[in-house]
């Protein structure tokens, strides 16, 4: 098998309508626990600390072409598991029963098992039927013809850290481990590794060269953190195509709307649920597919992420380019490059120079006030002298 190593926290979009998918779940589970078979446990989590991350560090047996990979997304760590061997893969519960089948014939999920139905709500409700239990015979539902499948697992799932934990830890410190059990064929083994303290690295920047880089293309660069994403717009009368990162076409925009190459490996990265039945092939024919109605759309530009490891990150001071990269495109058959970069700035050195920028500020307004306020006085406590010409003309025009 294969580990990659676990994406930093990318903010993935958070999902409004996931989250009150699952709070709607969870009131109706409570307030009619027996309408649609649903009657059974409610299972509720808190939400993920953000700053506490598993990290994959062992994994066996070993199997060649199988990929498990943890996904940093905004609802909470989550597995995808990638196997297109002609072996299949079994990911055992936190009971020890089987709970996935992934291989040759899809995906394959126990229905039986109480995990399965706590694996799709992450930090919402879980609403586990009676009929669900642990140790029981497997009810085997194929759930994907392909062979990838992601699923929220609570054994990724840290307890919260308290303030004082996180007062007295460093970056990157070890906060306890976690397994989950694996079969590859008839080799058992385990996705193993631990938590680890990531706070907060900063404010990361990106920006482009040029934003318009042909007639009627506008391209816009969308901060990340710390992946940034890239928006492309065309109001022209040809076509734009995107290249992927391996240099495969990887989105189509014209005036009728937006197009994806569902083979491109790009594109396969960016949107995980969104598979052909087909493995990606950055070589092979583009196997265009509808994604929008407007020559207008964004994608993640994990080229345009930091290329320094998190330990060198943490260590930064000041504000620093930590990537330089481009937006490949071709327009109308011309191919055009368009170069970025992205800065760091990590978290406290803006807002302290902010800060004392702005007191600086204040200082000088007050001391500006001080000095009107002082003229002012003075020159109305300063007597006015009256010639007696004036004083004449004065009392004639009052008698008048």
């Amino acid at each position: 098998m294969t580990r990659r190593i676990p994406r930093h926290s990318t903010g993935s979009a958070h999902r409004p309508g996931r989250w009150a998918g699952a709070l709607l779940v969870g009131v109706l589970a409570t307030l009619l626990p027996g309408s649609l078979g649903l009657s059974g446990e409610a299972w509720a989590l808190e939400a993920p600390d953000p700053e506490i991350v598993p990290v994959l560090d062992r994994l066996s047996p070993d199997a060649p072409g199988v990929v498990l990979d943890i996904e940093q997304t905004g609802s909470g760590p989550q597995f995808v598991l990638d196997n297109p061997t002609a072996t299949e893969t079994e990911v055992l519960s936190t009971a020890g029963d089987p709970l996935f089948r992934i291989g040759p014939g899809g995906v394959l999920a126990n229905f039986r098992s109480p995990d399965w139905y706590r694996s799709k709500q992450p930090g919402g409700a879980a609403v586990v039927p009676e009929r669900a239990a642990d140790r029981g015979s497997p009810v085997w539902v194929r759930v994907s013809e392909t062979p990838t499948w992601g699923w929220f697992d609570q054994r990724l799932r840290p307890g919260p850290g308290t303030a004082e934990q996180k007062a007295d830890a460093e970056p990157l410190q070890h906060l306890g481990t976690w397994s989950v059990p694996l079969r590859h064929g008839d080799a058992v083994g385990a996705a193993e590794g631990h938590f680890e303290y990531r706070p907060p690295l900063g404010t990361f920047v990106p920006e482009l060269d040029t934003t318009t880089p042909a007639p009627g293309v506008t391209l816009t660069a969308l901060p990340g953190n710390p992946v940034p994403a890239v928006a492309v717009a065309y109001d022209g009368p040809g076509e734009v195509v995107v290249l992927g990162d391996a240099g495969e076409p990887f989105l189509r925009l014209t005036a009728d709307g937006a197009q994806a190459n569902t083979l491109s490996p790009t594109w396969r990265a960016t949107r995980p649920a969104q598979l052909s039945g087909r493995p990606a092939d950055a070589a092979a024919a583009p196997d265009w597919t509808d994604v929008g109605s407007t020559g207008r759309q964004s994608f993640a530009h994990p080229a345009a992420g930091p290329g320094q490891d998190l330990a060198a990150l943490y260590a930064l001071t000041d504000t620093a380019v930590v990537r330089e990269w481009t937006v490949a495109l071709v327009v109308d058959g011309r191919r055009i490059e368009v170069p970025g970069h992205t800065s760091l700035t990590p978290l406290g050195s803006a807002p302290i120079s902010g800060l004392w920028t702005w007191l600086g500020a204040v200082v000088a307004v007050v001391a500006v006030g001080l000095v009107v306020a002082w003229w002012a006085t003075r020159n109305r406590r300063r007597p006015v002298a009256v010639t007696p010409a004036a004083a004449r003309r004065e009392a004639a025009g009052t008698r008048s």
